[in-house]
């Protein structure tokens, strides 16, 4: 399969990499990835509000001028995002989701948006031609809320290579939030799917490992309350650390 790039309605659309088939996405069940999120997006209409984290993260980073929310869904937090920051890009697998998204013409700017999957390989090139206007010296925020969680090993090594790309061309930090190992057995409301439930201090040591450093770290309960879901989640601010892979 050739891997190609193409625009539709303001939107670069990515393919999967070399070698990837259904059977690939989800190992634990039948079910694509893709298929699960393109049906959840196209029946839950997202909040109206932002996410606390997207709101702590504005206030954590106020002197930054641009914002690349991966996972970004059907955009709750990028639509807030979009009057905070100079540049925003959304990145989402799902082509439902950045469809609902572009289509409810709440985003400053139309031409924002990215569907592709993390580990796609042209991903960062788009991501690049999407900050070409960005000054060199220009300071930005790689934000990833619930997704983690919700994406395997290998997407996680996927997303750091991701990450210390976009670290080479300018000064980023990076805000993640998800559900920690002790979430495994708590009650969810949202629909069932692939969950990794991750130890913050593994998710740490892999941001060493990587070349970044925290420079904020909190967990518990209270952070990403939905209704009689309250998810212990893990939420953490990296910055580049002066020793760099």
């Amino acid at each position: 399969m050739n891997i190609q790039s193409l625009r539709c309605a303001n939107v670069i659309k990515l393919d999967r990499p070399d070698g990837w088939n259904q059977s690939m996405a989800k190992p634990d069940t039948n079910e694509d990835d893709r298929s699960h999120w393109d049906r959840f997006y196209k029946k839950y209409e997202p909040p109206h509000i932002p996410s606390q984290f997207a709101v702590f993260t504005c206030a954590e980073f106020t002197g930054a001028s641009f914002l690349i929310d991966i996972g970004c869904g059907n955009g709750r937090d990028l639509i807030f995002f979009s009057s905070k920051f100079e540049k925003v890009v959304g990145v989402d697998e799902s082509e439902k989701a950045i469809d609902i998204l572009v289509k409810s013409g709440k985003l400053a700017d139309q031409d924002c948006c990215i569907n592709a999957p993390i580990n796609s390989p042209t991903l960062a090139a788009s991501l690049k031609e999407k900050l070409g206007d960005m000054p060199e010296n220009s300071f930005g925020v790689i934000y990833a809320r619930f997704f983690l969680h919700a994406i395997r090993d290998a997407d996680e090594l996927a997303f750091w290579e991701l990450c210390k790309t976009i670290a080479n061309w300018r000064d980023v930090s990076i805000a993640v939030e998800f559900r920690s190992a002790k979430d495994r057995s708590l009650p969810k409301m949202t629909p069932d799917h692939f969950r990794r439930y991750i130890a913050p201090a593994d998710f740490i040591a892999s941001a060493a490992f990587n070349g970044f450093a925290v420079i904020y770290y909190v967990e518990g309960f209270g952070f990403a309350k939905y209704g009689s879901d309250d998810a212990h989640v893990a939420r953490i601010l990296l910055q580049r650390s002066a020793w760099k892979p």
